[in-house]
């Protein structure tokens, strides 16, 4: 319970810029999102905004950047304090480092003939290995330049599209006084090969003796091949009578057969005395008792259970209410206890939620563009439900169980704050009132204070049911309603329902089960995992 009711560590440096880097990426303005996710990731390196740094760069055709934050991302592991963002930014980073890879054009250059001391050179640097293929960012013009001792220097512009892949023939011009170190290595290779003619010549001597074949002592060596020849057969009858020995203990085994029948019959007059020792009679298959089934396993009917569950609430929801709003998951975790009654388990559990939201652009339904709210909450709960849940077995020894139950109980909001601030369009240009024109919720900055800054007075004022929504502003319970406002919005106790959950239960040993379920409630639809020991 004390890591349930542990309080979130404090914002770290850079996830301000990072948050709102993010927020702009995603709606596609890349020229405002990139010095935010850059700055962010000067002062702290996160996977989940540099792989949207390294998307705005693809987008504005800085590919080579984009590839090696991709491949940089991609390369890490799970480190402690990455979020569930960072570990999706990881595994996106792959796939998308493929997709970036190949639309990246490529350049090789190719000397059409050898050149003594070539240098070339793509933008003022020098390429080590020409013919190895180079990756520029398509549509930005190159300039390269090749040098040789003895040649006159070429220079050529390039423009690469995506995808390209081109290579570039070079072709020097000789200097004017570059004619003659070009013959000296020609005249120095023809007098190397002339040697090559006396092996030639020494072979065919070498090949006239034909003493070898002459000599008379391979045809001597033939009859001796006779001999070995005459011991063979010798051998071969002394190995064939030796496999014929085995054939006789095979036909003194049939006859003790016989014996064995013997005393099963009373024969002779010694043999009279047998009958008198009196052998069971067979039973009946009838009379014969029936085999006992194994003892079923032994039914548990007080469990003590914990276990992880949390709410995901999906963007849909926001927007039944009004527009913007995002996805959002709040964990937490519970306690329960159950006793069964025939089919159903009787379920009571106390149970822990963060419902934890970071900032947000809302806009409730029927308000005009200039009523739109950042919200943000770091609220905490504590519930206490009851649920009835039907075990449906699956196997004979409900090993495997599929449950189906509902709940009913009762929230309590014991910490924490709804924060609700006035926005307005974070393109506007303070002191221009003519930029101050609905754009991006997403993009939509705090206002500081009634027009503040200037020029905003139509979103920042205190006209509006939210004249003091402004920066620290906390939204009081809804059991709450200030002098000449509205009702608090913030819940304090709140009812708490779930219909329908649904689940499977698994119970490898007698005490111990596993319970995995999902369902509905008022808070979200629901996902849990829990483990049970029976006492």
């Amino acid at each position: 319970m004390a890591v349930l009711f542990a309080h979130a560590a404090l914002a770290a440096p850079g996830d301000k810029e990072a948050n709102q880097g993010i927020n702009a990426a995603r709606g596609g303005f890349c020229k405002r999102a990139i010095p935010l996710l850059e700055s962010a990731e000067g002062q702290r390196h996160r996977p989940s905004s540099a792989v949207p740094l390294a998307d705005c760069y693809a987008k504005q055709g800085e590919l080579l950047k984009a590839s090696e934050i991709y491949h940089t991302v991609a390369s890490e592991k799970k480190e402690p304090g990455y979020t569930g963002r960072d570990v999706v930014a990881i595994t996106s980073a792959k796939k998308k480092a493929a997709q970036l890879d190949a639309r990246i054009p490529t350049l090789v250059v190719t000397p059409a003939e050898p050149y003594a001391g070539l240098v070339v050179e793509i933008n003022g640097e020098a390429i080590g290995d020409p013919s190895t293929p180079q990756r520029f960012d398509p549509g930005k013009p190159l300039s390269v330049v090749a040098r040789a001792e003895g040649y006159e220097e070429l220079s050529q512009k390039i423009t690469l599209k995506e995808k390209q892949r081109r290579e570039l023939k070079l072709r020097l011009k000789p200097k004017p006084g570059a004619a003659k170190p070009a013959e000296k290595p020609a005249a120095a290779k023809p007098p190397e090969k002339k040697p090559a003619e006396k092996p030639a010549a020494a072979k065919p001597p070498e090949k006239k003796p034909a003493e070898k074949p002459a000599a008379a002592k391979p045809p001597e060596k033939k009859p001796v091949a006779k001999k070995p020849a005459e011991k063979k057969p010798q051998k071969s009858v002394a190995k064939k009578p030796a496999e014929k020995k085995p054939t006789k203990p095979v036909a003194k085994k049939p006859p003790e057969k016989p014996a064995e029948d013997e005393p099963r019959v009373a024969a002779g007059p010694d043999e009279k005395a047998k009958p008198q020792v009196e052998m069971p009679e067979p039973t009946p298959p009838d009379e014969m008792p029936a085999p006992t089934p194994p003892a079923r396993r032994k039914q548990r009917n007080v469990w003590l259970g914990a276990g992880f569950r949390g709410f995901f609430v999906p963007q849909v929801m926001f927007e039944l209410f009004g527009e913007g709003g995002r996805h959002a998951f709040f964990p937490g975790g519970d306690v329960s206890l159950s006793t069964r009654l025939g089919r159903f388990d009787l379920v009571f559990s106390v149970a822990y939620a963060r419902f934890r939201l970071q900032e947000t652009p809302f806009l409730p339904n029927g308000h005009p563009d200039t009523d739109y709210e950042i919200i943000e909450s770091d609220l905490q709960a504590l519930q206490a439900d009851a649920r009835l849940v039907w075990n449906i077995p699956l196997d004979r020894d409900e090993r495997f169980a599929f449950r189906v139950g509902a709940g009913l109980g009762v929230g309590w909001m014991f910490m924490g704050e709804l924060y609700r601030t006035q926005a307005y369009p974070g393109d506007a240009v303070p002191g221009d009132q003519s930029t101050f024109v609905p754009g991006d919720p997403y993009r939509y900055k705090k206002c500081r204070g009634p027009n503040n800054p200037e020029g905003s007075f139509r979103y920042c004022n205190q006209l509006d049911y939210d004249a003091d929504h402004y920066p620290g502003y906390a939204e009081p319970s809804w059991f709450t309603r200030p002098k000449g406002k509205p009702q608090g919005l913030k819940p304090v106790v709140y009812p708490w329902l779930l219909f329908p959950e649904l689940g499977l239960s698994f119970r490898p040993w007698d005490r111990v089960a596993f319970d995995l379920r999902v369902g509905a409630s008022v808070t979200g639809p629901l996902g849990a995992l829990g483990i049970r020991f029976a006492l």
